[in-house]
């Protein structure tokens, strides 16, 4: 059964502070399953029997163990690829690979339920692979093999005998979803770094191919600093992540060696990004991307903007101009941005004058949100709501000096985009 949502007006305004708390995402999360739920009935409906079998199997892992259910269907790859494969079905070119992704969803989280049942998976580019865990490497030429789930155990029957996965010792045919793992200042935290997932892409940069365990250890080593970072200066941020972010997917560098991060609007708990130079960019991207998850999850749920405004505006962290639901994506990440970097002063060196920019970036942004008289009536509650955040960061002391060069930027930066869109 899918479940109705609605935020509480008590969440709403919650998350409207630029905050929210690891019970706002834990309602964040369950309107994603729901989500995820009914774009997997309509996959189901696109295969020749309606997907009877899948979705008997689905359904019983369900009952079987609704928890571990959730966790595998409620997965932040489960919804990029649920948003691909819907998207794809709706313009009638859903291809049977793109399609039969559900059953490794369905085995993968049979086997979490302790429930029995046997599925063909598709093989992407000689990976056969079960979302979560990892990836089978087979022989050229395979389009799909079995995989069953008997008992809590997932075996998958290649050509050369049948691989129970995880396997017991490691082999040249597994290749697992690494993690990265930090604990500081009581609070400990898992993300998966998936390089693996046949559905990771999406961004503005192609993803990284398989990581090296060299380059691995790298992102670990930075991980960790960075959530040193966090869990010290920023405890809620962190709590937050805690709550709510399960994966990376690093991206493949881009030729100017510039670092890139992006979230996906319909994959919550997710981003992509290249290795981060420094601990403190790395803490601060974590709560930029993981902003851009909170609202729009929060926008499943609810509309701030009206969606008939086709006017473009200026975004004060980039040149092009912005429709004004990308300028308010931009405005709560970098309220964000703006606390962390307030918080990291003292830590970090350049945390001063970062601050001094956000702040006012997010001013310049906001008010032109506040003045578009493109809102909903909720969107002016949120909107009023973000404000009070923003006149707090407003508020913070600086140096006459600081405050000046960060006016300074802001002013170049509009500048360039008067000149870069002649207006």
């Amino acid at each position: 059964m899918i479940d109705v949502h609605q935020l509480s007006r008590a969440t709403f305004d919650r998350l409207a502070t630029g905050y929210g708390g690891a019970e706002a995402i834990r309602e964040l999360q369950d309107a994603q399953v729901s989500k995820h739920l009914l774009l997997i009935r309509f996959v189901l409906d696109q295969f020749p029997d309606g997907g009877a079998a899948l979705g008997d199997l689905l359904e019983r892992s369900r009952v079987a163990a609704p928890d571990r259910f959730r966790a595998i269907v409620g997965g932040p790859l489960v919804g990029g690829w649920t948003a691909i494969a819907g998207r794809a079905a709706t313009q009638d070119v859903l291809a049977d690979a793109d399609r039969d992704h559900l059953a490794a969803v369905a085995i993968v989280a049979a086997a979490a339920a302790g429930v029995d049942g046997s599925v063909r998976i598709p093989v992407h580019d000689g990976r056969a692979v079960l979302p979560g865990l990892g990836a089978v490497l087979l022989a050229p030429g395979a389009a799909s093999v079995t995989a069953t789930s008997t008992g809590g155990r997932l075996l998958v029957t290649t050509g050369t005998g049948v691989l129970e996965v995880p396997p017991a010792e490691q082999t040249p045919a597994w290749l697992p979803v690494r993690s990265l793992t930090a604990s500081s200042a009581g609070l400990s935290i898992r993300l998966g770094l998936d390089d693996l997932h046949p559905y990771r892409h999406g961004y503005h940069v192609p993803p990284a191919n398989r990581l090296p365990a060299a380059e691995v250890d790298r992102w670990q080593t930075l991980f960790e600093q960075a959530w040193e970072l966090l869990a010290v200066h920023l405890p809620q941020r962190a709590v937050e992540l805690v709550a709510g972010l399960e994966t990376l997917v690093p991206l493949a560098h881009s030729d100017d060696g510039s670092a890139r991060s992006a979230t996906l609007r319909h994959a919550f708990g997710v981003f992509g990004l290249t290795r981060p130079a420094t601990p403190h960019d790395f803490a601060v991207t974590l709560v930029h991307e993981f902003q851009h998850s909170k609202l729009s999850a929060l926008l499943d749920l609810a509309r701030l903007t009206d969606p008939a405004d086709d006017r473009r505006y200026f975004a004060p962290w980039r040149t092009d101009p912005r429709p004004l639901a990308g300028l308010l994506q931009g405005v709560y990440a970098f309220v964000g941005v703006a606390d962390t970097w307030r918080a990291l002063r003292g830590a970090v060196g350049v945390a001063t004058a970062r601050f001094a920019e956000a702040r006012l970036q997010v001013d310049r942004g906001l008010t032109a949100i506040e003045e578009s008289g493109a809102l909903t009536p909720e969107g002016e509650s949120f909107i009023a709501v973000l404000r009070r955040s923003a006149d707090e960061l407003l508020a913070e002391p600086l140096a006459p000096e600081v405050d000046r060069e960060a006016r300074a930027s802001l002013a170049r930066t509009f500048t360039a985009w008067r000149e870069h869109n002649g207006a």
